[in-house]
């Protein structure tokens, strides 16, 4: 279903994103990258940050981009081409839950990851190949509480419902993110509340 999704979605992608500009940049400051590390971008979608994370971690760093679509993942290798962003950028074509990779990440940036993060396999795929202590950041969308929430909710649940194939923990996306890093806090909410941006750490021995 995701795969259908996306193949449909990947032509005016980006052009529907527009209005989650500004979280990209919070997220990308809140991983507060460093020179030379190496940094998981989870779903990378049309690889809208991977040039500015290529630009944080230098050289000397890398950056992976996870996706499952090859069509998103097709738009992303022309982001890079037209930005001249070579060498530290290498794209991943998989499920999470499938992905292979060799790297251990400093950092992993979950950005409208919702799929990924109500799978507990996929997360344990990823959190397999950070480093302890490894910054985490997430954002999304989310429910509010019902009682109050409700006529939000129905509006992010129609504009959410092409981008996810389910809406399991929508009212609060991070619980499983949460066993892998219990210290995980929303910093911002935005879009009246109908949206999150979080961070934690990665503890290897809370699982």
């Amino acid at each position: 279903l995701a795969l259908a999704r996306y193949r449909a979605l990947a032509p005016g992608y980006d052009a529907t994103c527009l209005r989650v500009e500004r979280m990209r940049r919070a997220a990308l400051e809140a991983l507060a990258l460093k020179e030379g590390e190496i940094v998981f971008d989870v779903a990378c979608g049309t690889g809208a940050l991977l040039p500015a994370l290529s630009r944080r971690v230098g050289p000397r760093g890398a950056v992976l981009g996870i996706a499952q679509s090859p069509e998103m993942l097709a738009i992303a290798r022309d982001r890079l081409r037209r930005e001249s962003v070579v060498g530290t950028v290498t794209l991943i074509e998989a499920a999470v839950e499938q992905m292979q990779v060799e790297r251990t990440a400093d950092a992993l940036l979950f950005f409208y990851a919702h799929d990924v993060l109500q799978s507990l396999p996929a997360l344990e795929r990823v959190f397999a190949r950070a480093r302890p202590g490894a910054r985490v950041v997430a954002a999304g969308a989310r429910f509010l509480p019902w009682w109050w929430g409700a006529p939000l909710n129905i509006w992010t649940a129609v504009r959410a419902r092409r981008y996810l194939t389910t809406y399991h923990g929508l009212s609060r996306p991070w619980r499983f993110l949460e066993r892998f890093t219990p210290d995980f806090a929303v910093l911002e909410s935005n879009f009246l509340g109908t949206g999150y941006l979080g961070t934690g750490t990665f503890d290897a021995g809370g699982r």
